[in-house]
């Protein structure tokens, strides 16, 4: 879940505060309905990892769908729709649930007039299933089968601690995967086929595939695993792949495709099913290695979890990824759709402020703007974070519920052509500036044991919130007035 801080924010050490066969179903292309839809979470029922990280399922479904579409007051028209997306549908939730929560999906779609679709978490949340928790399919963190201690989740400033990583390509998480396709795919071929007998088909926007599928990070030791996977696919310690990155990605996107393909030979029409992965863009990592050329000992293609553009195309899916606005982010995007022949796409997460911005009342982009940039370049789905979640001051409910907002969405729902926002423009540190961090890094401890932290604590916060928003050119000034202050001991 981008809304919370996946993208980088860069700390001073610990003593800043915190410096793809045929399938059964119909094949056919992707819908020219462009839906704009909104993220209804489920919630997490009998799993508490979801329940600690996601908002609950309304207790009326009916009643949130049906203040959207007051508050935005229109449905669209035959080639663009409002819609809502009920999830993540997890592991976790019992068939009975799911069962109940698609129906009922289904049946708020027909009352309302408001296209649905579903989000599906595949491989996050499932401690439900104790026959998966085994070495076999566990994910582990080297070749001699050290299973990883929980997957490390970033979408808060504490990072989150959840069940262990899954071995994505093992015999029984694909076993799994295709059992729950195939509850998923016969419960979405009945509600369409409600929807067809009603004259509505045009109501069924599609399935997300995937909540940023990926292979996550070790919580205990910071590790990146995958090393189960690697030897699922033939490789050992005596014979590793010639690229463990490649193969990686590799992997990544084969789940993402057994996923959509599951998907589609259980019911759910091709060209209505979306992949959904993230990345940070290459730009923001070569903007995070100028600040602390440390980081570059973490390769691009495990920063962002092996999950890089190409990832999202696959034979039985409609690419699909996250898009919250970030320097060198669409750019990157755009430059893989040209490589694919420009497909119809999906943006299954985001809106109009990048997540590492959030806390700045500048850190928003106008929503037309923000939507322009998705649907005036290929987009069919714009699925919306952020609505009804948390209280007013949550900055992404702000942002997903302004006055500007609901009028950019009443715009694109009238048809009209939607204005594009600038793209995001990189900051770049100066090339100095890492220097200084180091040096402050080395000189600061001694400093404080022989002064106190009095005089320095402010200057060293000032440098924490300047590199935090970016203001590089600040950050430097602050620096220079830090390393003053250690040189000589002087009041400034």
């Amino acid at each position: 879940m981008r809304a919370c801080g996946k993208y980088f924010l860069l700390l001073i050490a610990s003593l800043l505060p915190a410096w793809a066969g045929s399938a059964s179903a119909e094949e056919y292309a992707p819908s020219p309905i462009r839906y704009l839809a909104f993220q209804i979470f489920t919630g997490g029922l009998d799993s508490n990892e979801m329940r600690l990280n996601f908002p609950p399922l309304p207790e009326d479904l009916r009643k949130t769908v049906g203040d959207l579409q007051d508050r935005i007051g229109l449905n669209g028209s035959a080639s663009r729709k409002l819609g809502f997306v009920v999830g993540p549908l997890s592991f976790d939730h019992t068939d009975d649930q799911v069962r109940v929560m698609i129906a009922a999906a289904f049946d708020v779609a027909l009352e309302t007039g408001v296209a649905v679709g579903f989000h599906l978490d595949d491989s996050m949340f499932w401690g439900r299933l104790k026959e998966l928790n085994t070495v076999d399919s566990v994910e582990w963190l080297d070749w001699n089968r050290t299973s990883n201690t929980g997957r490390r989740l970033e979408w808060s400033p504490t990072p989150a601690k959840i069940m262990p990583q899954l071995c994505v390509n093992s015999r029984a998480v694909k076993a799994a995967v295709s059992k729950r396709a195939a509850l998923i795919g016969a419960e979405v071929a009945r509600g369409i086929a409600k929807l067809t007998a009603a004259g509505r088909s045009e109501l069924f926007l599609g399935v997300i595939a995937g909540w940023e599928t990926q292979i996550g990070r070790d919580f205990d030791t910071g590790g990146y695993p995958g090393y189960c996977a690697l030897t699922n696919a033939g490789f050992s310690a005596a014979n590793p792949p010639a690229d463990m990155d490649a193969a990686l990605c590799r992997i990544v996107r084969e789940f993402a495709g057994f996923w959509a393909r599951s998907l589609v030979e259980s019911g759910v029409p091709k060209g209505k099913v979306y992949s959904h992965i993230a990345f940070q863009s290459a730009t923001a990592y070569t903007m995070a290695r100028r600040v602390n050329p440390a980081a570059a000992a973490v390769s691009y293609l495990e920063v962002i979890h092996w999950t890089p553009p190409e990832t999202a195309f696959c034979d039985f899916c409609v690419p699909g990824l996250t898009t919250y606005p970030q320097p060198g982010h669409l750019e990157q995007w755009r430059e893989e759709l040209k490589k694919h022949g420009d497909p119809a796409w999906a943006s299954c997460e985001g809106t109009a402020v990048d997540p590492a911005e959030a806390g700045r009342t500048s850190g928003a982009v106008d929503m037309e703007g923000y939507l322009g940039n998705l649907f005036n370049h290929g987009a069919i789905l714009v699925n919306v974070f952020g609505w009804g979640v948390g209280n007013s001051a949550n900055p992404f409910r702000r942002v997903a519920e302004s006055q500007n907002a609901l009028a950019a969405y009443r715009k694109f729902l009238r048809g009209e052509e939607l204005r594009e926002a600038p793209l995001p423009i990189p900051r770049i540190p100066p090339a100095d500036l890492p220097d200084k961090i180091h040096k402050i890094q080395a000189a600061l401890p001694g400093w404080v044991s022989a002064h106190g932290a009095a005089r320095v604590k402010p200057l060293m916060e000032e440098l924490d919130a300047a590199l935090k928003d970016h203001r590089f050119d600040d950050a430097a000034k602050e620096a220079d007035a830090i390393l003053k202050l250690l040189s000589d001991g002087s009041p400034l």
